[in-house]
């Protein structure tokens, strides 16, 4: 769909199984060139030492490691590179305590669960600086 995603890579952290395909597609449909996916926030972090990604698209709601724990993870680490990865949260909630500390662990931007393209590429340029 766009030639701006062709060279870049996507990482999807999300639980539920089908909602993680469709995010996953919905990327690969926006022409990302690579889009990976991890079922938890433990396994999106290995992830993302394996291959740092562009751009993550993570739950929030998730178990054993939800997407706060992760994003805090993800802030700590001592790699810069890997702290600097734009963090998109999908998300239902839209309560101001879970939005404010999202926020202060340094997430990029919300999307509202089930995301659609439109949704998917705004937010997406605005944190990779492509709008």
């Amino acid at each position: 769909m766009d030639d701006v995603y062709q060279d870049l890579d996507a990482l999807v952290v999300e639980d539920d199984e089908i909602q993680r395909k469709i995010t996953v597609q919905a990327l690969k449909v926006l022409g990302f060139a690579s889009v990976r996916s991890a079922e938890d926030g433990e396994t999106g972090l290995r992830a993302c030492m394996d291959k740092l990604p562009d751009v993550i698209v993570c739950d929030i709601e998730m178990t054993p490691m939800d997407g706060m724990t992760f994003l805090r993870a993800l802030r700590r680490t001592r790699m810069l590179k890997v702290r600097e990865i734009p963090v998109v949260f999908l998300t239902s909630h839209n309560e101001s305590a879970t939005v404010q500390e999202a926020v202060k662990l340094g997430v990029d931007a919300f999307i509202v669960k089930p995301p659609t393209l439109k949704s998917l590429k705004s937010r997406i340029d605005v944190v990779l600086g492509i709008a």
